[in-house]
């Protein structure tokens, strides 16, 4: 997207770059294109939802058309649409030249991810202590001016360039992207001036002004997630009061909320005496993982281990925790080939375990084999303050469905009310809040439409767990 942040974090030739490439999507109207698939495709996916139980005749024999139709429709639309990027990409690199270009591409690929996982869980974190909204910009800004960490470029890239384009994707991986373009991957020389220069004398006052508008957009979500920080505190102050009497559930519980607070170099002891005061506890395994460093590999390694033979619940994350561990290892040197093997074998049982798992949330009727939430306080209030930051959100069922697949592992349904928005909207809003809501366990989010309708849901899913109120 083009925008402030991207005038932050690239510099003016590689700022240009990405200009190019969009007017070479505009020069072939593939804009056009891309709705067109979009809209296509979503046509489809809600034909064959509607018609999953239908048993009848005309039913079964469109089912089987759609089960031999639609894989094809994607693989060739998307196939096309990821030429599109190949030939606006091409347009960049020949105006600005293919190693800006490439340039470009990686750049925003590893600060894209250093905003998502640094810098806005921190900034949203300055919550704890003011109640009135902070703006991002003019610290992004400062932050951005400077060369990643090391250690997390080379870890980001690395990963990026292990994605492999699926027959879904619009926009062809960076590896594919690079290669297309004849440029070899790697760490670009960093952006020592950002292209925020474009804006001239005004750039300082843009930036006051999106601050300004951010703090007003996210006023509302600020407060609610200032006063569940406050929750937070209120807790650890009352488990840390208890600390000599506490049980391992609730000493993994103070080190969740001081990870919770940033607190890393207090949530590891609370997690190391989760685990004497109960061998292999779950939680604080996999708590005590998250506190360790590269230098702790030994000990990362023998508790995911540990993890992963002691609970079922735990095993994709174990294995794909260890898989990631190793592959660093080993793509420094290290012979660690056969331990990644076993691990990469485990992960790859646990993935066809989980697709399992989504399969039959998805398949069986929404309403079966539910029953109310099962979230504590703080669970519920970290889950309310993501919803309260999704402002299309009008009201929020959340049920506990169980699955045969998974029988012990908690997994969710969460129903919402999302009134004045186009299907192809709430369809992409519902994807992205299961991918960003922070729940104990798999969640599919449904919206109140067609199937299920807002009738069924105020039937069946209890009570509500969220409305929204005006500012």
């Amino acid at each position: 997207t083009i925008g402030l942040p991207l005038l932050l974090a690239v510099d003016r030739p590689r700022f240009l770059a990405v200009l190019a490439h969009e007017y070479g999507h505009l020069r072939g109207e593939h804009g056009q294109f891309a709705a067109w698939i979009y809209r296509t495709r979503l046509s489809w996916m809600k034909l064959s939802h509607s018609m999953r139980h239908d048993e009848g005749p005309v039913a079964a024999a469109t089912q089987a058309f759609l089960h031999w139709y639609f894989p094809r429709f994607l693989a060739r639309t998307f196939a096309l649409a990821r030429q599109d990027e190949y030939e606006a990409d091409r347009i960049a690199g020949k105006l600005l030249g293919p190693e800006v270009a490439g340039a470009a591409l990686t750049e925003i690929a590893i600060k894209g991810d250093w905003l998502a996982t640094q810098f806005w869980p921190r900034h949203w974190a300055a919550a704890a202590d003011s109640a009135q909204a902070l703006g991002p910009f003019a610290s992004m800004h400062k932050l951005l001016s400077l060369p990643p960490d090391g250690d997390f470029a080379r870890n980001t890239l690395r990963q990026t360039l292990k994605q492999i384009s699926d027959v879904d994707d619009t926009h062809p991986v960076l590896r594919d992207r690079l290669e297309a373009l004849d440029v070899k991957p790697g760490l670009p020389t960093w952006s020592s001036r950002p292209a925020l220069d474009v804006l001239g004398a005004s750039a300082s006052r843009w930036l006051n002004h999106f601050d300004a508008q951010w703090c007003r957009d996210n006023a509302t979500d600020w407060r609610v997630h200032h006063s569940y920080l406050n929750r937070v505190r209120t807790r650890v102050a009352a488990l840390s009061a208890s600390a000599a009497r506490n049980n391992a559930n609730e000493m993994a519980e103070l080190g969740d909320l001081y990870k919770r607070l940033g607190q890393l170099d207090l949530a590891r002891p609370c997690y190391e005496r989760a685990l004497k005061l109960t061998p292999s506890h779950a939680a604080g395994l996999r708590g005590l993982v998250q506190c360790l460093d590269d230098a702790d590999h030994d000990q990362r390694m023998d508790s995911l281990a540990e993890l992963f033979e002691h609970s079922l619940a735990h095993h994709w994350w174990a294995s794909r925790m260890a898989v990631q561990a190793l592959e660093k290892r080993v793509a420094a040197g290290e012979a660690l080939d056969a331990e990644l093997k076993l691990w990469r074998t485990r992960l790859k049982q646990a993935d066809e375990a989980e697709t399992r798992a989504m399969e039959e949330i998805t398949e069986t009727p929404f309403f079966h084999a539910i029953t109310r939430h099962d979230l504590n306080e703080f669970e519920m209030g970290e889950f309310l303050a993501g919803l309260a930051r999704c402002k299309p959100v009008w009201r929020a069922w959340l049920v506990n469905k169980t699955l045969k697949e998974f029988a012990y592992r908690r997994c969710y349904l969460l129903f919402i009310e999302l009134p004045g928005m186009d299907d192809e909207d709430r369809y992409a809003l519902c994807r992205s809040l299961e991918r960003s809501l922070d729940l104990p366990g798999m969640v599919l989010v449904l919206w109140a439409g067609y199937s299920p309708t807002l009738q069924d849901i105020q039937r069946h899913a209890f009570t509500p767990v969220y409305g929204r109120t005006a500012n």
